[in-house]
């Protein structure tokens, strides 16, 4: 549930756009808090909202869900017309683009921000703040990981997944070879407006790094992962060619199908991967470490979605206790708003304190490890070029790069080569 749009043309976007009100912003009377998001579980949503508004029976709520796939331009628009939310959802990657377009205020100072910031994981804290500034209060989150079928490893003979990229490149020969699949890994690797998440997972997952959170390239860094990209995909050829096409849903039908023995994916999807009534693979499912150059679990990446509060509102104080609710704890000193939507959908949850809770680790243990599962969380990072103007156009051209690594098209050294001339254009564009 994210979305790439070149920073320039998001905020010029409602130029194109009539200005579309939100359908239910009057609903409440004047005086209400206007809040808006994408239209996942909208009704779960408001079930929550009204748990709010039992509570605060003085304030009331005008809550819209947009479509996802409109979602950020729609907000554009609203903002540009003066028309927009007084609370809002925003993904990383729109909350800087927003910020220097002057819709969203910074949350220092305002009651219970310092609290959340010190008790949720450190790559949610990054992915909300900006130029030292915070600007969010967290939805969820999550972070990838390597997933592996159980079943289909044991047929080749496996018994452990693999700690290494090399290690992981000789397992799938070995299920290759053992006639179980004929490509074992399987990648979501068509071309998108969404992040390549599985790159990023597989470039933290050794400790390297794209970028300087100066924004200046270090490919070189990275160098090493790309080659392996592209060796599994052309000399051991365990990476499915299919993966071209292959987005994220797909992916996971492909997985809950068995057809595939690993991916780099989301922890969340185990949640479905081993539910019998949805996946003939359940139970066989499993989470483990992303693989590394050297076989330590070193690192991750994470997505964060968040809560923030409009720059111009005329509810200020209301605003504040829904974004609250909603992104923070409540009395009992607990997050109920993250709690539930774990509860209710499985959602990953940024605070900390969750990790340790009985009955949430009851409920992980059904669908994973959740040693596994809390350890990724312990070492993701979010990507640390979100801050760039043009984080896009970058992105856009990065998975074009890797899609020529899978095809032999390219190779590492020219791919770092390349990818690196793209930042430092793009950098001198939007200077």
């Amino acid at each position: 549930m994210s979305t790439l749009v070149n920073r320039r043309t998001l905020l010029g976007s409602a130029v194109a756009l009539p200005l579309l009100s939100a359908c239910g912003a009057g609903s409440a009377g004047a005086g209400a808090v206007r809040f808006e998001g994408w239209d996942y579980e909208s009704q779960l949503v408001q079930q929550n909202l009204d748990r709010f508004t039992a509570a605060n029976a003085d304030i009331k709520v005008a809550y819209t869900p947009i479509t996802s796939a409109q979602y950020v331009r729609k907000i554009v628009a609203e903002f540009t017309g003066n028309n927009g939310p007084d609370v809002l959802y925003s993904y990383d990657d729109s909350m800087v683009s927003w910020v220097q377009a002057g819709y969203l205020q910074p949350l220092d100072g305002l009651p219970g921000v310092d609290e959340v910031y010190s008790g949720i994981y450190e790559s949610n804290a990054k992915a909300m703040t900006f130029q030292g500034k915070r600007y969010g209060l967290p939805y969820y989150t999550d972070c990838h990981g390597l997933t592996y079928n159980a079943a289909l490893l044991d047929k080749a003979g496996i018994k452990t997944p693999p700690k290494s990229l090399d290690e992981l490149e000789q397992q799938a020969l070995k299920v290759k070879n053992a006639g179980v699949l004929e490509y074992p890994i399987g990648l979501a690797a068509q071309l998108a407006d969404t992040w390549s998440s599985w790159v990023w997972t597989l470039v933290y997952g050794s400790d390297a790094a794209l970028f300087s959170d100066d924004f200046k390239p270090t490919m070189d860094k990275a160098r090493p992962i790309f080659d392996w990209i592209h060796k599994a995909a052309t000399v051991s050829k365990v990476i499915d060619p299919a993966s071209l096409q292959l987005t994220p849903v797909p992916l996971d039908n492909a997985m809950m199908a068995g057809q595939y023995a690993f991916t780099i994916g989301p922890r969340y999807a185990l949640r479905t991967y081993n539910d019998p009534a949805k996946s003939k693979q359940a139970g066989a499912l499993k989470l483990a470490a992303v693989p590394s150059l050297d076989g330590t679990a070193r690192g991750t990446v994470s997505s964060t979605r968040m809560y923030c509060l409009a720059a111009k509102t005329a509810v200020k104080d209301k605003a504040v206790k829904l974004l609250n609710f909603l992104g923070g704890y409540g009395s009992d000193g607990k997050p109920s708003t993250a709690r539930f939507w774990f509860d209710q959908r499985g959602l990953g949850f940024p605070f900390r304190q969750l990790a340790d809770d009985p009955d949430i680790r009851t409920t992980l243990a059904k669908f994973t490890d959740p040693e596994t599962y809390t350890k990724l969380s312990a070492v993701a990072k979010p990507r640390n070029l979100l801050g760039a103007p043009w984080y896009g156009e970058y992105e856009s051209a990065q998975q074009k790069t890797v899609q020529q690594l899978l095809t032999n098209q390219t190779d590492a050294s020219a791919a770092v080569s390349s990818l690196s001339e793209t930042a430092i254009s793009l950098a001198k564009k939007y200077s």
